[in-house]
């Protein structure tokens, strides 16, 4: 019942009438029912909102169901700078069923993403599989806060020395954020970075905290999660004075 009045409020919300900026002119018609993989729209003329995705510049439904859009008021945070688009495309689940997220990603799930985006306080993150799912038909993003990137003092946190723009990280939900995004954390030693490279050569973890490219040897600092094959080397000592 909850979740076909979520699914009911969500389309309320994305009215399917023109609002007050006339949304863009989509490749389906608003109101219409799409399908996973059915181009929607550029990334310049809209956001992707619940049940779409964004890929090399166009915005894709990943649920079968009805298309609608929203005005919004502001860009969402960490979508990047220069954009104009002015709305948000959402694909309602027919018949009121829910969406993945709201059945696969909850408080406490282990997922894994790329990260998108690094500011001064937080990190945007691209979920793309979850603990005991595995890959997700569905785009979704969370945010890993300052706060959250380590155990101990957030204010010795530095988030471009914890996280780059491409990095694979494993991180937990611990809180359920709002529509758009999940709150995530890498506090636990066995969270943070497990793949990252160095113009476009793979690194490998020194420690918990750098990472050396393969090929020339320089090393860059990361917030790394603590690699298996270290065992009870010194490496693995140092990871474990984070906690």
């Amino acid at each position: 019942v909850e979740t076909k009045t979520t699914a009911a409020t969500e389309q309320r919300q994305a009215t399917m009438t023109p609002p007050a900026i006339a949304p863009p002119r989509l490749r389906h018609p608003i109101g219409c029912t799409v399908c996973p993989g059915d181009r929607l729209g550029t990334s310049r003329q809209i956001f992707p909102g619940r049940g779409s995705y964004e890929r090399g510049g166009n915005v894709y439904a990943s649920v079968v169901g009805t298309l609608a859009v929203s005005q919004l008021d502001d860009p969402p945070a960490g979508s990047g700078k220069g954009r104009s688009a002015k709305h948000q495309v959402i694909v309602v689940p027919e018949g009121g069923k829910p969406y993945i997220s709201d059945r696969v990603l909850t408080v406490g799930k282990v997922v894994l993403g790329k990260v998108a985006r690094v500011i001064n306080n937080q990190a945007f993150v691209e979920i793309v599989a979850a603990e005991g799912v595995g890959a997700l038909g569905e785009s979704f993003s969370g945010v890993v806060r300052k706060e959250d990137v380590r155990a101990g003092a957030s204010e010795e946190v530095d988030l471009y020395g914890s996280f780059r723009p491409g990095d694979v990280v494993l991180c937990r939900i611990i809180s359920p954020g709002d529509s758009r995004r999940y709150g995530l954390s890498t506090a636990e030693n066995e969270l943070g970075v497990v793949r990252a490279t160095c113009a476009g050569n793979p690194m490998t973890p020194v420690n918990w905290r750098e990472m050396e490219c393969t090929v020339t040897g320089k090393k860059e600092k990361r917030k790394v999660a603590k690699p298996r094959e270290m065992g009870a080397s010194e490496g693995n000592e140092d990871m474990d004075t984070e906690s």
